[in-house]
C-alpha cells in the first residue's frame, strides 16, 4: 500500500472568553509542555484533563503512550485513550486509532479496522484521512474489497483541499482508468498540481507523459526537466530515467559520465533497472572504466531481483567467464531465468550453451532455476 504514513499531531490552546477551570489550565499547560518537547510534564498535565473527559487531552495521551513520548511505548494505552477521543467524534483521534491498524504499530494490522477509523475522519473533511482511505481501498485486503471507484471519490476530496499525495493517485487512477474514465488531460492537471508541490513522484509521472507523449505533446526535453527535478530530489525511478536520456541523447545531450552517475545514485538505493543498466556500462566501458567485476556485482544485485536484461548479463559473464570464473552451470541458470520471461537473446543463447554441456550439467542448472523462482516467489517485496 502506498498511503502516507504521517502522523500528524495537532494541538491547541484553550479558546479565549471561555471559564478557565483548573482542568482545563492543567491542560494548557500541558500543550505548552508538548509544544516545548518537555513530553513527561505534558503527560503530566494533559492525564487529568483526559481523565475527566477532554478529547484534546485524551488524544494527546494517547498519542503519547503509541509512541512512547514522555512515557513507556504502550500501544494498548494509546488505542485506549484515542479510542474515548475518536468516541466523542474528534477528527484527530479517528485518524490516529486508522494509522495504528494501518501500519499495525503496537496492534495486530488490520485494513478492515483502519479504514473504519479513517472513514468517520474523512467525513469530517480531514484531508490526510482521506487520502489513507483512498489508497486502503485502492489497494484492497483482507476485509476491504478493491473499489477504485471510491478511491478515487476520496482522493478527489483530498486532491481538492491540496493534498500533493492524493492528487498524484488521483492521476493515476485518470491514467489508468480505473475508477473514473481514462483521461490524461485530468490525469495531467493533477500531476501537475502535485508537482508544483514538489512533489517527486507527480514530477516524475508528468514527466513520463511528456517523454511518451500520452495525452500531451511529446516533448522530451520538457519531460528531462521534470526527471531532474525528481531525480535531485533522490526519487529512484527518476534518476534512473534521466540516466536512460542521458545515455541515448532522448531530450538531452548524450552523456554516459552523467548517465552512470544518475544510475549509480538510484543503483545504491536498491532499483533494479539503474544497477542492470549501471552493469551494462561497467561492461562495456561506457561512461566509467570497463571492469567486469563492478558489471558482475551490479548484474547480481539486479538479476536477484528478478531483473531479466540483468539475468541474462550475468549469465553472459559466466558463460565467457568475464569478472567471475567460467562456470556453464551458473551461465545456464541465469540465462535459463531470463529465456523464461521471453527474451530472444537468452533463448538463443540456451542452445549455444545445450550443445557444450552434459545432460546431467543441465539438470543441475535447470534444479538451481528452478529453486531460484520458488525463492524469489517467496520474498515478499
Amino acid at each position: 500500500m502506498n498511503s502516507r504514513m504521517i502522523w500528524c499531531l495537532l494541538v491547541a490552546l484553550a479558546l479565549p472568553g471561555l471559564p478557565v477551570t483548573q482542568a482545563r489550565a492543567g491542560e494548557a499547560e500541558g500543550v505548552l509542555a508538548y509544544q516545548a518537547g518537555d513530553f513527561a510534564r505534558a503527560m503530566g498535565e494533559l492525564q487529568p484533563a483526559a481523565a475527566n473527559g477532554s478529547a484534546r487531552a485524551q488524544t494527546m495521551v494517547g498519542f503519547m503512550y503509541a509512541t512512547g513520548q514522555g512515557v513507556p511505548q504502550d500501544p494498548v494505552q494509546g488505542v485506549n485513550w484515542l479510542g474515548l477521543a475518536a468516541a466523542q467524534g474528534l477528527a484527530e483521534a479517528q485518524y490516529d486509532l486508522g494509522y495504528l491498524f494501518d501500519t499495525g504499530l503496537g496492534v495486530p494490522q488490520n485494513h478492515a479496522e483502519a479504514a473504519k477509523w479513517y472513514r468517520l475522519a474523512a467525513a469530517q473533511g480531514r484531508a490526510d484521512a482521506q487520502y489513507n482511505l483512498g489508497a486502503i481501498l485502492k489497494e484492497g485486503g483482507e476485509g476491504v474489497p478493491q473499489d477504485y471507484t471510491e478511491a478515487a471519490k476520496w482522493f478527489r476530496l483530498a486532491a481538492e483541499q491540496g493534498d500533493a499525495y492524493a492528487q498524484l493517485d488521483l492521476g493515476l487512477l485518470y491514467v489508468r482508468g480505473r475508477g473514473v474514465a481514462q483521461d490524461y488531460a485530468e490525469a495531467e492537471k493533477w500531476f501537475r498540481l502535485s508537482a508544483a508541490q514538489n512533489y517527486a513522484a507527480a514530477q516524475f509521472n508528468l514527466g513520463s507523459m511528456f517523454f511518451e507523449g500520452h495525452g500531451v505533446g511529446q516533448d522530451e526535453a520538457e519531460a528531462v526537466r521534470w526527471f531532474r527535478l525528481a531525480a535531485e530530489q533522490g526519487y529512484a525511478p527518476a534518476q534512473f530515467n534521466l540516466g536512460i536520456s542521458l545515455h541515448t541523447g532522448r531530450g538531452v545531450g548524450p552523456d554516459d559520465v552523467q548517465a552512470a552517475e544518475w544510475f549509480k545514485r538510484a543503483a545504491v538505493q536498491g532499483y533494479a533497472p539503474a544497477q542492470s543498466n549501471l552493469a551494462i556500462l561497467y561492461d562495456h566501458g561506457q561512461g566509467v572504466p570497463q571492469d567486469d567485476g563492478e558489471a558482475v556485482r551490479w548484474y547480481s544485485l539486479a538479476a536477484n531481483q528478478g531483473d531479466v536484461y540483468a539475468q541474462y548479463g550475468l549469465g553472459a559473464m559466466f558463460r565467457n567467464g568475464y569478472g567471475v570464473a567460467r562456470d556453464n552451470i551458473m551461465a545456464f541458470m541465469w540465462t535459463n531465468l531470463a529465456a523464461q520471461q521471453g527474451l530472444s537473446a537468452a533463448m538463443k543463447d540456451l542452445q549455444t550453451l545445450t550443445a557444450r554441456m552434459t545432460p546431467s550439467d543441465i539438470e543441475q542448472a535447470r534444479s538451481l532455476s528452478s529453486a531460484w523462482v520458488q525463492r524469489f516467489r517467496a520474498t515478499p517485496r
